[in-house]
């Protein structure tokens, strides 16, 4: 999106135009979804997390000073109300029962099922990792922002975001699968 119409929407936005939101939904609501389930582990809660991010973001855009792009904005609201989630729900439970056999690593292009399988894990290891460490890995590697727009983001310094960044992907590289770990210094070599 450029300047001109995030300009127009952030107006439209503050003046309680309900077009305004259907362009907040059309624009971020993918980004956010994908952000919301990473960080909640949960694609249902995810749904219902964004919708009330985008509530949230009709009833205070009066509050919307500026300082940040739009998104940022919407991710940051995303993230306070991920947050409370979090905390009136505690930790989510997996049953080992459900995981996915693990499928050897081959010459060939990774199918549907290694991809799923992958997806799987990996969606399992973030949700191991802390609160905080779970949100530098997403805003970092999902959402592709530098250490200090995460910093400002979450409200800390530097420093702290990339010590957060080192100890998760260190957990990271310890809770994913080792034929599958991406994580690691070597990558996904095949293991004779």
């Amino acid at each position: 999106m450029d300047m001109d119409q995030e300009a127009s929407l952030i107006v439209a936005l503050k003046g309680r135009d309900s077009g305004s939101l259907e362009g907040l939904i059309g624009e971020y609501g993918t980004r956010l979804l994908r952000s919301a389930t990473l960080l909640c582990g949960d694609e249902s809660q995810a749904q219902d997390l964004v919708q009330d991010t985008f509530v949230e973001a009709f009833r205070s855009a009066h509050r919307f000073r500026g300082q940040a792009s739009l998104y940022t904005w919407l991710h940051s609201i995303l993230l306070n109300l991920t947050r409370h989630y979090r905390r009136d729900s505690r930790r989510l439970v997996y049953d080992d029962a459900l995981a996915v056999p693990e499928i050897s690593v081959g010459e060939e292009p990774p199918s549907a099922l290694d991809l799923a399988s992958a997806a799987t894990e990996l969606a399992r290891a973030l949700q191991a990792l802390s609160e905080p460490h779970r949100e530098v890995i997403v805003l970092r590697f999902y959402e592709h922002l530098k250490i200090p727009e995460i910093a400002r983001h979450l409200g800390v310094s530097s420093g702290t975001v990339k010590s957060r960044l080192h100890y998760a992907i260190r957990e990271l590289q310890r809770l994913f699968p080792p034929e599958m770990n991406l994580f690691s210094t070597s990558g996904t070599k095949e293991r004779i």
